[in-house]
């Protein structure tokens, strides 16, 4: 109910405006008719310009803007219910993005897409580096459930002049791509949607493709807190191996990368000191932690070393 009078209230809002200012409701109108309906202001420069840009550049369309505005912790003081724990995952992960993943020219990212925008997740989530090129590497969107009567997305150049480019395929297959031409290869809750033997692909294209130094960084739901929370199946339908934080580094450092840093994302020690699952831990643990094993996901940020050792 809230959500559909914050709607009724945008349409009274953009109104009202198109009376006032005697204009046709174009970007600007409605942003600030958006702002003021839903989160009872005008909108700041800042924020005004990235909507503008995004509209004018189709990374966003109006829907797009209205379900960010949505999902921003400033509507849901007004409207939205307690954080819950997905919304708790999800502002993990983009501390871990903005904070940990290291700066880099040239990035592939495995199984990047978005659903509202082309410019792909990792700069939705705010990646606190301005790359050259990144190449999303997902699945086409008639093979995903979520977006299966969505378009492909074209690649394209933001106004910051990043070139975002698209290969529709799976991420164990980075033939395109170039030996050792990428800075970061950048898997973000992807890993475990591959099988065990999959993944060994997985790490032997990244190995392949990234410059000596480069960076093999990937995030995942850890088993010890997964398997606490679903005994008998994986989390998630689309999972097909979710790992212990010793099990990944073991791979990777198979494969030849060094583990330079691990990080965990909502640490639920409780839950596992009890051997009972408590969800609501993960809403109260928002952050990160130097503890991956205690933690509900885990990252490593693995590199390729400068002496080639495969």
């Amino acid at each position: 109910m809230a959500h559909i009078r914050v709607l009724v209230r945008l349409l009274i809002e953009e109104t009202r405006l198109v009376l006032e200012t005697r204009q046709w409701p174009d970007n600007e109108l409605f942003l600030r008719a958006a702002y003021l309906a839903f989160l009872k202001r005008e909108p700041d420069e800042d924020s005004l310009q990235y909507y503008l840009e995004a509209l004018e550049r189709k990374s966003l369309d109006r829907r797009g803007v209205l379900i960010s505005i949505v999902q921003s912790p400033e509507f849901r003081q007004f409207y939205g219910p307690p954080i819950n724990p997905l919304d708790a995952e999800h502002r993990s992960r983009m501390m871990l993005v903005q904070q940990c993943l290291p700066p880099a020219e040239v990035i592939v990212d495995l199984g990047g897409a978005a659903e509202n925008s082309r410019e792909g997740a990792l700069l939705i989530m705010g990646y606190s580096h301005r790359p050259r090129e990144i190449i999303i590497v997902d699945l086409p969107p008639t093979q995903r459930i979520w977006q299966a009567n969505a378009e492909p997305f074209q690649s394209f150049v933001t106004t910051d002049g990043t070139s975002v480019r698209y290969l529709y395929r799976s991420m164990t297959d980075l033939a395109p791509i170039r030996d050792e031409s990428v800075d970061l290869v950048w898997s973000g809750e992807s890993i475990e949607h591959v099988t065990e033997a999959e993944a060994d692909l997985v790490c032997q294209e990244a190995y392949r493709v990234l410059k000596p130094d480069g960076y093999f960084c990937l995030d995942t739901p850890n088993a010890a807190l997964t398997r606490l929370q679903s005994p008998d199946a994986f989390i998630h339908p689309g999972h097909k191996k979710e790992y212990y934080v010793h099990e990944l580094r073991m791979k990777l450092e198979r494969w030849g990368f060094q583990i330079v840093e691990a990080k965990g994302i909502c640490p639920m020690a409780q839950s596992l000191q009890r051997g009972v699952f408590d969800i609501g831990e993960i809403v109260s643990n928002i952050g990160l932690s130097d503890k991956p094993e205690e933690s509900y996901m885990f990252f490593l940020k693995a590199t390729k070393p400068l002496c080639d050792v495969l």
